[in-house]
């Protein structure tokens, strides 16, 4: 039995939206066939996450320095870092995680950023040693899927960003595996028919097996 995590990132109702009504045929085609794994679903605009603030970056650094950080954070950092501690933590223990975002101004939008820097903490996802930083899921084979919807038009001659750095950010924590898919766009009315068809059969054919 597998634990997946299904992390989506968009404001717009499923029905306005490509990437979280395939990313929902997915999911359904995923859970048909592995019937027993445990899914956790995050929904980055409806799911509290905390962001790195003042507090936050004190706290941080505290750890950093090897302090006994516990006795010495103060009641908000405590709670903070709680919070953080939690998403990190859940992260780590998954085996196979499914990204579902689109692109704002070539990237994502803010909630997924901070979504990011709450799982990447020290001690929980990865560690400082001498030589820098390294991840510490590598001890599973992880994989991860990634459904994109790119900008639907070109913006100059700047490429959107967002897949790339997502798939730095996982492989650096250890996940060695990666999928992604790609769309033009997540509005369905301004897509044809064709296109869909061939994004929804490859996440079709890729949830089989994932």
């Amino acid at each position: 039995m597998a634990n997946l995590l299904y992390v989506t990132c968009n404001v717009r109702p499923q029905d306005r939206s490509r990437t979280l009504s395939l990313g929902n045929e997915f999911l359904e085609e995923y859970l048909r066939r592995n019937p027993h794994d445990e899914v956790q679903v995050l929904d980055l605009y409806r799911d509290s996450i905390q962001r790195f603030d003042q507090d936050v970056l004190n706290a941080l650094g505290r750890i950093e320095q090897g302090e006994d950080y516990v006795l010495l954070f103060s009641e908000e950092e405590r709670r903070k870092m709680s919070r953080l501690w939690r998403l990190a933590d859940q992260f780590g223990r998954c085996d196979k995680y499914v990204f579902v975002t689109h692109s704002l101004n070539l990237w994502f939008p803010a909630e997924f950023k901070m979504y990011i820097d709450a799982i990447c903490i020290p001690d929980r996802t990865y560690r400082l040693t001498p030589g820098g930083a390294e991840g510490t899921l590598s001890n599973r084979n992880r994989k991860s899927m990634h459904l994109h919807a790119g900008p639907p038009f070109k913006v100059g001659q700047e490429h959107d960003l967002s897949v790339a750095y997502l798939r730095s950010v996982l492989s650096f924590l250890g996940v060695a595996h990666h999928e992604t898919v790609l769309l033009e766009g997540d509005d369905p009315e301004r897509v044809s028919e064709r296109d869909h068809e061939k994004a929804r059969h490859r996440l079709l054919e890729l949830a089989r097996r994932f």
